[in-house]
């Protein structure tokens, strides 16, 4: 009899809540953007809040925006950090005139000052977490509403990030939204939270779970702004994936006139939970009704995911109760023509790409990033390490430690409820750039303890984390107790690209693990740069030859993977993203991701889905090097999951190799002169697998249109083809570098006045020359030089003979171009009497230098 008084009772509950769903919401919450039809000025406008501001200079933009999308790329140095203004008019209309209004702003880098019709709103700081005002005593339902935000990304040394390796893009570079509510509803200005908070155990019982439907503070979560008390009716539902009820509760509260009140929901039981986990990323719904006297006046909907989550320090990660490797990447929210301004639909086209490609775990890199990215993790299975951005460095200053509290906590209050997150983190290499004082020292612990404290507030039972680096700071966060304050430890590891070599990575590893045994250990970055147009057969460190990018991975997953205490890695990054002051192969881009910029896959990105998938993969490793010089017989990779591959070479077998472990098999191929076709066969499960490619052999006896990237060991392909070669000295019947040419410089810096940059870095210094044994005809010669020291206009001075003959006399690289800047001398030759060419570089003062050359024949 109780049983069935029991199932009585809940089934009247659902009905009444069901019928509250079904009935017209004329008086719940309206939501929706304003992002069409901003005007913006690109520097600071005295009244720009007024009505009467001066109207020339603004030009008109739709959010999101960033005015910082072209001069991080350009030549100039730096980028504008200051003050620009953002205004719209807006139109409200009429049937608002009873509803609350508030205006919400997802991001706005890195402060904001916001007007409403001239008056100030109120400010926000901080350029990755959501604000909200509430704007009704200053709006009206007849006539434009002006809007005005003054935004500034100006460097504040009481703002995180005081320093980073990637671009601090200004603008209103998220969505803006309108907000219309009744005037009782779930709080809206807890730090721009949803209002309420769903939480699940730290561990799953065997047949159920409960959860907990709260608000985010004892202080209140129902906003009551009539001129009288009130008594209301709070309906919660749990729903399944498919929108049917599982379970429901409800709470009256009492709110005093313009007032708040908290309500707390007993337990919610759900039988026989479905989990959330990658392979299966099963997402329940809570919806949340306020009633009042039966008539509905808000409504929320938040995800749930019933998952348990712990690190070991022996075994590694745990989810669900089952050990778990965290395949994992790093992602910033750049990307190539929009800076940090990304809408909505390529946010998320990021978090399925990685997810296609099998990873399961994502940091967040390196601070909060936009609603759409975590309601895609929630969807897609993938796991959350989310941050503020206090990175490199902190200010010893009590402003400094107040605007990072509230950027953790805004962080936490707006991202909570999402059960992809499973760490908090909140400091990255923090001792990387920093002094080496006690002070400084003890200011960063004291203010990790009190971000920990903050979390422990806010999500209790959540996890966090800190991201470390090698080097003279490594024993520095050790002996600073730095290292105790967290739950797990992150590491980033560059072995093999900063520092050291590959199989260091799991040296560092076991002695950290002998050192800390009950400390989780986690390899929180780790990578290599990769310009997909830069080639060799013969990597080195610091080449940004993709070729030696995949060995890097390839040797990192390897040991990763031999370790059992190590919980996962992420690997630096999922794609390139801007970093102004970076020169390298690619000037002002962070080349290490796995994708470029614009998200073009790189070869390496196929190791880690054959890795990780159980699909059918099998990718010949070509793409990035389709066109190729130097010896005709060379090395040819193919990444797969298939436990053999056979790989044909214009249609002949090369043999079939086994691939695992190591989801890699390398043939050696003879390429003929052009075109050669690559085809790769297998079968998987029975299922006949292929991958096609081609590749473009060019015989570097062809002196017909030749390249020479000077002093490289490298190979350079340009996006329209043209081959840049390798150099090598001159050997009879072909081309070469002659004479005293043993100096080499390279300067990885940015090169002015060339998108080639990896055929300027490097140059050839000396007494030296170069000859081509070309058939007689006329030739176009053209020399680039860029002086790659620091030095003054007259102390390197040099002529240049052609043939004999003084082709430049006197030529001084800092008074005609200036250092780090291309210069081009173009020359039309003749071979004659198969004497072919000479090209000689003779010394007035200091040393000669040449960074490449072309030579093509006309006739």
């Amino acid at each position: 009899m109780i049983f069935k008084r029991s199932i009585l009772c809940f089934a009247l509950l659902l009905a009444c809540i069901l019928a509250a769903a079904g009935q017209a919401r004329a008086d719940a919450r309206l939501r929706f953007t304003i992002n069409n039809g901003w005007t913006f000025i690109g520097s600071d406008a005295p009244n720009g809040q007024s009505n009467s501001v001066d109207a020339a200079g603004w030009q008109k933009v739709d959010l999101p925006h960033t005015w910082n999308i072209a001069d991080t790329l350009d030549d100039e140095p730096g980028y504008r950090r200051g003050i620009s203004w953002y205004r719209k008019e807006l139109d409200l209309d009429h049937a608002l005139s009873g509803k609350r209004i508030f205006l919400y702003f997802e991001g706005v880098n890195q402060t904001a000052e916001v007007f409403v019709n001239e008056k100030h709103v109120g400010g926000h700081i901080g350029g990755y977490t959501a604000f909200v005002f509430d704007i009704t005593e200053l709006v009206r339902f007849s006539g434009p509403n002006l809007i005005a935000v003054k935004v500034d990304n100006s460097l504040n040394k009481d703002i995180p990030p005081l320093d980073a390796d990637f671009n601090t893009h200004g603008g209103i570079y998220r969505d803006v939204w309108i907000i219309a509510a009744s005037d009782a509803h779930f709080k809206i200005t807890d730090m721009a939270g949803p209002g309420i908070v769903v939480r699940t155990p730290d561990s799953l019982a065997r047949e159920s779970a409960a959860i907990a439907v709260r608000t985010a503070e004892v202080s209140g979560s129902i906003t009551n702004t009539s001129a009288r008390a009130r008594k209301f009716e709070i309906l919660t539902t749990v729903f399944d994936k498919d929108g049917a009820p599982v379970v429901s509760t409800r709470s009256e509260l009492e709110v005093p006139a313009r007032g708040e009140a908290g309500f707390k929901h007993p337990p919610l039981r759900v039988q026989r939970p479905k989990l959330w986990s990658p392979d299966d990323p099963y997402l329940y719904s809570v919806r949340s009704v306020l009633r009042e006297n039966g008539r509905v006046l808000d409504e929320l909907n938040e995800p749930l995911g019933f998952r348990s989550y712990r690190f070991d320090p022996a075994e590694g990660f745990f989810l669900n109760g089952e050990p778990l490797k965290l395949r994992g990447t790093n992602r910033h929210q750049d990307r190539a023509g929009f800076g940090n301004a990304v809408p909505d639909n390529l946010q998320v086209r990021d978090l399925e790409i990685i997810k296609e490609n099998g990873f399961n775990f994502v940091r967040l890199a390196h601070y909060p990033q936009d609603p759409s990215v975590l309601a895609a993790a929630d969807r897609l299975g993938l796991m959350l390490w989310e941050e503020i951005p206090i990175v490199n460095l902190v200010n010893i200053s009590e402003a400094f430690n107040r605007n990072s509290e509230t950027m953790l906590r805004e962080m936490i209050r707006q991202h909570r409820n999402h059960p992809s997150v499973i760490l908090w983190g909140y400091m990255n290499e923090i001792f990387l750039a920093a002094p080496k004082t006690e002070e400084y020292t003890k200011a960063t612990v004291e203010l990790a303890k009190r971000l920990e404290t903050i979390v422990d507030e806010e999500d209790p039972g959540r996890m966090t984390a800190i991201a470390f680096d090698r080097g003279d700071a490594s024993d520095r966060y050790h002996a600073s107790g730095l290292g105790e304050v967290t739950d797990v430890i992150g590491w980033n590891l560059y072995f093999g690209w900063y520092y050291g070599v590959f199989d260091d990575l799991g040296k560092f590893m076991d002695d950290q693990h002998r050192r800390f045994p009950n400390r989780p250990q986690f390899i929180s970055e780790y990578g290599a740069n990769a310009d997909r147009r830069v080639h060799s057969t013969a990597p080195v460190r610091f080449d940004s030859t993709t070729e030696w990018q995949r060995m890097y991975h390839e040797s990192y997953l390897r040991q990763m993977n031999e370790r059992k205490f190590i919980s996962g890695g992420a690997v630096w990054n999922m794609f390139d993203f801007s970093s102004e002051f970076r020169g390298d192969t690619i000037p002002h881009i962070n080349q290490k991701g796995l994708l470029t910029y614009d998200r073009k896959l790189k070869d390496v990105l196929s190791l880690f889905k054959a890795s990780f998938v159980s699909s059918p993969v099998l990718h010949i490793a070509v793409r990035d090097w389709p066109v190729r010089s130097g010896s005709n017989t060379q090395t040819v990779d193919i990444y797969t999951n298939l436990a053999v591959a056979e790989l044909f070479v214009n249609g002949v077998s090369a043999g079939k190799k086994n691939t695992l472990p190591s989801h890699r098999s390398t043939w050696n191929l003879t390429f003929r002169p052009g075109l050669n076709s690559l085809v790769a066969r297998g079968t998987k499960a029975g299922v006949p697998v292929t991958d096609e490619a081609t590749v473009k052999w060019i015989d570097p006896a062809d002196m017909s249109d030749i390249g020479i990237n000077t002093e490289a060991t490298f190979e350079y392909i340009h996006e329209t083809g043209s081959m840049w070669h390798a150099d090598r000295p001159y050997t009879p019947g072909g081309w070469g570098y002659t004479g005293d040419a043993s100096k080499v410089i390279s300067n990885l810096r940015n090169i002015l006045g060339t998108d080639l940059d990896a055929v300027a870095q490097t140059a050839r210094e000396g007494t030296f020359g170069y000859r081509f044994d070309v058939a007689d005809g006329e030739y176009d010669l053209e020399l680039w030089f860029a002086e790659l020291k620091n030095i003054k206009a007259g102390e390197r001075v040099f002529d240049v003979l052609i043939n004999g003959n003084k082709a430049i006399a006197s030529l001084d690289l800092v008074k005609e171009a200036g250092p780090f800047t291309i210069l081009k001398r173009k020359f039309r030759i003749s071979a004659r009497d198969q004497s072919g060419l000479k090209i000689a570089f003779e010394p007035v003062k200091g040393q000669p230098i040449l960074g490449g050359l072309r030579l093509l024949r006309i006739k």
